[in-house]
């Protein structure tokens, strides 16, 4: 029997609000999702946002204004949230919780649907989209991974992204949000959406369902566009009845296609269906479909606050690729590598609305990976403290709160006073203090010097070396690089380009789902960025697209680019070694097994490159690869859930965990060297690691300590 949920960890909470946890049900962009019980015993899935990300702003601006929207959706086939505390701190939205699995992972797994099944999941999706129109909400990102089945009937999950987009740079440059083959022309001209922009997905889901396959064929999103634009919908594959209903729900123009009540009043007409909304898994879901979600409703709920240890099971290591030829250098194919702060949170940054409505269902066993190299996993022997260096310490005065590192200066700013603060990176020494333009400022990133910050509705470019303003743009949530005279960033599923004197946009490429903010890297001529399984490169001159590289799963990390190879590791814990002139895969080392299930797992973070090796973070795990071979060379387990802010310097890998413990292995074997906690005070453990020193706040002092000694 298999469960919809892995056990708690030690570090995880007993309880949120008024819900006793019980079991974690998946991680996302915006934190992570737990299934618990409420005081009278009800099942409830609650999704915790991460602390650093509630912590902006305007993040919690947009996420109160999202659950004031979700709570005015009620109806069958919604996924009701049922509480929240949108400015509590830990921020949680609680959500009805139903074990099942998405439209999207059921085609994957077990194929089209018959006529019937595909009618009745219309009717109950029209009339999902009829509640939610009622309550003045347009969906506006209706696909198959936005529909969750269950034996009683699907749910329709994650209305919102319209609110979390609006007034963004790219709105502001007529880039258009959503998910390719599935947003009507209407929207992609960039007119005003309404109902019908629902009606035309659901048209498209429901020929999805029915051929596996989009109305509107797949590839590359603007391809997908053009057809949605320019082409009748490819309706052949559908049964005569069916492909009429979808072609109407597909006019080009919105005025022709049918309204929500007259669609559910047709698709509800099939032998089977109740018009009281109840369903079951005898006479609505496909027999495979059906089998799989009750063997999830079926598995034991566990009792709530009671953490276990998490089940490990041994799982082989996939063989390594044989790499091409070798072939000399490029030397300008790499920018700088970027210093080591809280990069796992800055990478997952996605935008509020992307899953307000957080029902998960995910059949799952957690399991953690097998030895190699050295031969030790079992778990880390107890090591020396270090003898840490403290270079200087100066007071958090003002609410002043650590933003960035980079070249040679400390970025700090104070969120609702607007103040603004450099200092010198060696000694504390302060550079210069601003006050910035608008409130609720929140530093981002600093790079190729230049300090960007989000204040208001707004991204502002400053001169790192003075704090004046360059240029504001529109947008939300996105943390910028440099590299010559153009900044780079990846904001709702598309990479764009800026100038960096005027904030221009100079190209946008769209990426589609899966990417996001920090999930990218710029290096000589060309910008590397990933959809879900597709990894990009972008020509940095013209925005047009030199190759593509399709992953065997979703990728998760941003991509590290070293000479001529670019590395990017994917949910399954896979590392690929990709090519950076053509988009070959050069190598990959993946993780096998039936208990490996990457939904539960925690993550992996950027691979650091470092004297023709290769590191890599995954789950808890760090292990080391031949750069340009793949061969292993050691891994280390570390005894705790998660660790993070993976950085090489003087020999050593240094990596963190939420505790505030620094860990040091020697970088040629991957034995420990010493570890020591930092942190003399309580307060959030968000530490920067720069050329072997780490720059953290604690308690109210701003600390820089030496790890190199």
């Amino acid at each position: 029997m298999v469960a919809a949920f892995a056990p708690l960890t030690s570090g995880d909470p007993e309880q949120v609000g008024r819900y006793r946890l019980a079991g974690r049900l998946g991680q996302g962009g915006m934190g992570r999702v737990y299934l618990a019980r409420s005081p009278s015993g009800r099942m409830v899935a609650v999704k915790v946002v991460r602390a650093a990300l509630a912590d902006d702003p305007g993040f919690r601006r947009r996420f109160v204004r999202e659950v004031a929207a979700a709570r005015r959706v009620s109806g069958f086939f919604t996924a009701a949230v049922v509480d929240a505390a949108p400015e509590g701190r830990p921020a949680w939205l609680a959500t009805e919780y139903v074990p099942g699995l998405s439209l999207a992972d059921a085609l994957a797994k077990h194929g089209a649907w018959p006529e019937q099944a595909v009618r009745q999941l219309g009717a109950a999706l029209a009339e999902a989209l009829g509640a939610i129109h009622r309550a003045g909400v347009v969906h506006r990102d209706l696909k198959p991974s936005n529909v969750l089945l269950a034996a009683d009937g699907p749910r329709v999950i994650d209305f919102g992204i319209s609110v979390a987009a609006e007034d963004t740079l790219l709105t502001e440059a007529g880039v258009v949000i959503g998910t390719p083959g599935f947003i009507p022309p209407e929207q992609l001209r960039g007119e005003k959406t309404g109902p019908a922009a629902d009606v035309f997905a659901l048209g498209a889901v429901l020929a999805y369902t029915a051929t596996g396959t989009g109305p509107f064929g797949n590839g590359a999103g603007h391809a997908v566009n053009y057809r949605v634009m320019h082409e009748e919908p490819d309706l052949g594959g559908l049964p005569s009845g069916l492909a009429e209903v979808a072609a109407r729900c597909l006019a080009k123009n919105p005025d022709n296609r049918p309204a929500v009540p007259e669609l559910l009043k047709e698709l509800a007409q099939v032998p089977g269906h109740r018009p009281d909304g109840h369903f079951t898994e005898a006479d609505w879901l496909p027999g495979p479909v059906a089998d799989a979600i009750a063997h999830i409703q079926a598995a034991p709920l566990p009792d709530a606050a009671a953490p276990a240890q998490e089940e490990r099971a041994t799982l082989k290591l996939a063989p390594a690729t044989a790499p091409p030829a070798a072939e000399p250098a490029d030397a300008s194919a790499a920018a700088p590598p970027a210093p080591s702060g809280p990069r796992r949170l800055a990478r997952r940054r996605v935008l509020a609305g992307l899953a307000i409505a957080a029902t998960l269902a995910i059949v799952t066993t957690t399991a953690l990976l097998n030895d190699f190299g050295r031969g030790d996993d079992e778990k880390s022997p107890s090591t020396p403290k270090a003898k840490a260096k403290q270079l200087w310490s100066r007071p958090l005065d003002g609410k002043l709160t650590l933003g960035a590192v980079a070249d040679g200066a400390v970025y700090l700013s104070s969120g609702d006073q607007g103040t603004l603060r450099a200092l010198d990176a060696r000694d504390g020494s302060r550079l210069w203090q601003r006050q910035a333009e608008g409130d609720d400022t929140s530093v981002v990133s600093a790079s190729g010097g230049t300090l960007f910050y989000i204040s208001g509705r707004a991204l502002y470019a400053a001169d790192a070396d003075s704090g004046e303003t360059r240029w504001k743009a529109k947008s939300i949530l996105t943390s910028p690089a440099t590299l010559d005279d153009a900044a780079y960033s990846v904001i709702v599923g598309f990479l764009l380009a800026q100038d960096l004197s005027t904030g221009k946009i100079l190209w946008t490429y769209q990426l589609g789902a899966g990417a996001a903010e920090g999930d990218f890297a710029v290096a000589g001529s060309r910008a590397y960025a990933h959809g879900d399984q597709e990894l990009f490169a972008v020509n940095t001159g013209t925005g047009k697209k030199q190759w593509t590289f399709e992953a065997d799963s979703a990728l998760i990390t941003a991509p590290a680019a070293a000479g001529n190879t670019v590395y990017c590791g994917g949910r399954n814990g896979t590392l690929y070694a990709v090519d950076a002139r053509t988009g070959q895969k050069v190598w990959q080392r993946g993780f096998s097994g039936k208990l490996w299930n990457p939904r539960i797992a925690s993550g992996a973070d950027t691979p650091v490159v470092a004297d023709g090796v290769v590191y890599f973070e995954n789950d808890a795990y760090v292990s080391a690869f031949d750069a340009g071979t793949g061969e292993p060379l050691w891994r280390h387990r570390q005894d705790t859930d998660e660790i993070d802010t993976l950085s090489v310097a003087a020999g050593a890998v240094y990596f963190t965990d939420e505790t505030g413990t620094l860990y040091a292995l020697d970088a040629r074997s991957g034995r420990p060297k010493w570890q020591e906690n930092l942190m003399t005070s309580s307060g959030q453990w968000r530490p920067y690691i720069v050329n072997g020193t780490v720059y953290f706040e604690d308690g109210d002092r701003l600390r820089a300590v030496s790890l190199v000694n």
